[in-house]
């Protein structure tokens, strides 16, 4: 099974709680776990590495970017963007057709700093981003935002389970006597002659 990598991006102090909050939605649900990993870069062991680095590495690996946009922008690199920023125009950089996913804390941005505003400008003209005042409703909205990408992939597949094909299987996934018994107990119901051509695979 495919597991999709979320990077997980946003001001580390100010929204810390929002951002153990969406780890925590994506884990405690059966079936976001099954797809998806969450990386946030408090929880990697202490190393001698540079944090810059290591961060974008794992921008790299990602499918997914989750932003989150809070009141402050954060301390600027010498590049004149705050992690947040620079880790999105990385992302967009190494996966052009990646799923961006933008969160934006509050619906009043006349309290945000001069370089917030002009950062959120800057997303919501070009991506679909939603708002929230609270973890359980950015809990909510991540939720189905992710709900949405495994089923826009065909991933949660809602047909009936013996009617679904599932392209992947190799012909060692087929149990041959299932089948044949399968065969032989449906011609006996429908009182048919098993096709030949199936007599010659299965007998």
């Amino acid at each position: 099974m495919t597991k999709y990598k979320i990077f997980v991006s946003a001001n580390q102090k100010e929204l810390k709680e929002e951002r153990a909050a969406i780890k925590e939605i994506i884990n405690n649900n059966s079936t976001l776990r099954d797809f998806f990993d969450v990386f946030l870069f408090e929880d990697l062991p202490a190393k001698g590495k540079s944090p810059v680095s290591t961060y974008l590495k794992q921008v790299d690996g990602s499918d997914i970017y989750i932003g989150l946009i809070g009141n402050e922008y954060g301390t600027k690199d010498k590049d004149g963007f705050c992690p947040t920023e620079k880790e999105l125009r990385r992302f967009i950089k190494a996966k052009p057709k990646g799923e961006i996913l933008i969160f934006i804390k509050g619906r009043d941005d006349s309290k945000r700093d001069r370089d917030t505003k002009r950062f959120i400008k800057t997303v919501t003209n070009s991506y679909i981003y939603r708002r929230f005042t609270n973890t359980d409703e950015l809990k909510a909205q991540v939720l189905n935002s992710l709900i949405s990408y495994l089923d826009e992939k065909r991933i949660l597949n809602k047909t009936p389970f013996d009617q679904i094909i599932y392209h992947e299987a190799e012909y060692e996934a087929i149990d041959e006597e299932e089948v044949r018994e399968f065969l032989e107990n449906r011609a006996i119901k429908l009182k048919v002659e098993i096709p030949k051509f199936l007599q010659k695979i299965f007998w």
